[in-house]
């Protein structure tokens, strides 16, 4: 659930900021790019702390 919010919110924000960046006014555009960097951080924290990390397994002895 939470993945699916943070994509939702990621495409919002890139809707404000792209294609109605000229009728948005200036303080949604700050916080649709500060949601945007937030929401990718928070998806490739979960990615990673989800997946099949290899590299865990593979440490030299």
């Amino acid at each position: 659930m939470l993945v699916w919010g943070t994509v939702v919110a990621f495409l919002l924000s890139l809707a404000a900021v792209g294609p109605l960046r000229g009728v948005s006014p200036e303080w949604l555009l700050t916080g649709a790019e500060f949601l945007a960097v937030i929401s990718i951080f928070a998806l490739v924290c979960l990615l990673e702390s989800s997946g099949n990390n290899n590299d865990r397994s593979n440490a030299p002895s």
